[in-house]
């Protein structure tokens, strides 16, 4: 079994996952949580034409202080007005309307004599003096054809498919989306409504890396818990790659150096797979290779181990994939009783960080910690102490 360092690993399995092919879809809601694989442009000025802030009277005075104007139009939103406004004139108008032609400005209805409801008035009395570009949106002030609307790797969210579709966009490039099966292997492993028995175990692997390949954009096809026959394992991997929804496979357990060790056992002897023992804690046992054409990631068994090797190995990938731009780590100051690690590896200790910008490491085994934590600290190689008020890189979770 090999060694290599994490950094090396990580970018093998970023190499496996590749990236995404890309895919131009309807601007809509089904488009949010996709990455842009393109600058998204406007095609069209926002707003399209000088227009209405307020339900009022569009008015063009005839002098500084003309405060009674003849109501020569009536313009309702998504119509265009049938007439320009001479000196002296006015128009009834609605919010959003389109502004005859001659518009100084626009006066809101409750500044004036006129009812907000019914018939368009002949004559319309103004409380106040209009000013000149009041309550008029001028044509493109907030975005001009041919501007950016969204950056190459942005995500498109709710407000973007808002900016887009006024900005006259129909259609966008992104990534395609990553269908992934969860496989978590062991005999040890029963459903949680089952008695586990004196040697048994409540399975959580599944659901977990499930849930997270789901946050990293992914779309979970199947999730599975398989035994520790290895004919039951090549099965259900052959069933995966002839599905042509699945574009990659994550399993669990299995990839140490003991004797029942299923997906070793039937991938190793792949010349597609690759097992190696990471200089990492903890995670450290890991493997990836094609089972057929079909990628997949083999990450340890314990819970916390493959919840970390996901973030530290898998998430890069899948946002490397889907186009997102890398994460940056981030620093703060370890706050608590000095705290041993293991020279020699880099360790992700599970972490609290703070709102004052310090972070702690939960005095707690395992899995309680993980509930626990928010981040993850990495310590380096060559670190074996953590000492209070050490800087510590911090990776949010």
């Amino acid at each position: 079994m090999g060694h290599v360092s994490v950094a090396d690993h990580r970018a093998a399995v970023a190499r496996l996952v590749g990236e995404a092919p890309v895919e131009r879809i309807a601007l809509d809601r089904y488009a949010v949580g996709r990455r842009l694989a393109a600058d998204l442009l406007a095609l069209d000025d926002l707003p399209r034409f000088d227009g209405s802030a307020m339900d009022g009277y569009a008015v063009h005075p005839a002098d500084p202080g003309q405060r009674r104007y003849p109501v020569v139009g009536d313009v309702p939103a998504g119509s265009a007005p049938q007439t320009a406004l001479a000196p002296g004139e006015a128009a009834r108008i609605m919010t959003g309307a389109r502004l005859p032609e001659g518009t100084v400005a626009v006066v809101p209805v409750e500044v004036t004599d006129a009812s907000p409801t019914g018939p368009a008035p002949s004559h319309v009395a103004l409380h106040v003096d209009p000013i000149p570009g009041h309550h008029v949106r001028a044509r493109g002030e907030d975005m001009r054809a041919g501007s950016l609307v969204a950056a190459t790797g942005s995500a498109v969210t709710a407000a973007l498919v808002a900016l887009g579709r006024s900005a006259g966009c129909t259609t966008v490039e992104v990534r395609g989306g990553t269908g992934v099966a969860i496989i978590a292997t062991g005999a040890e492993l029963v459903p949680p409504d089952v008695d586990p028995g004196a040697g048994g175990i409540h399975e959580s692997n599944s659901d977990m890396v499930a849930a997270l390949a789901a946050g990293a954009g992914c779309d979970v096809r199947r999730v599975e818990v398989c035994s520790d026959e290895p004919e039951e394992l090549h099965h259900l991997l052959a069933a995966l790659d002839a599905d042509p929804a699945v574009d990659l496979v994550i399993t669990t357990g299995g990839v140490s150096a003991g004797a029942y060790e299923v997906v070793r056992q039937v991938c190793e002897p792949l010349p597609t797979f690759d097992f190696v023992h990471l200089a990492m804690q903890p995670g450290g046992p890991q493997g990836l290779g094609r089972f057929g054409s079909t990628p997949v990631v083999c990450l340890p068994g314990t819970p916390v181990g493959a919840f970390v090797a996901f973030e530290v190995l898998v998430r890069p990938a899948l946002d490397r994939r889907h186009g997102a731009p890398p994460t940056t780590p981030g620093h703060a100051a370890y706050r608590g009783k000095p705290r041993r690690t293991r020279a020699g590896r880099v360790q992700f200790v599970t972490s609290v960080l703070h709102d004052d910008g310090t972070v702690t490491a939960p005095d707690a085994r395992h899995l309680t910690a993980l509930a626990a934590a928010n981040c993850l600290i990495e310590v380096p190689v060559g670190v074996d102490q953590l000492i209070d008020g050490d800087v510590v890189t911090v990776h949010l979770l």
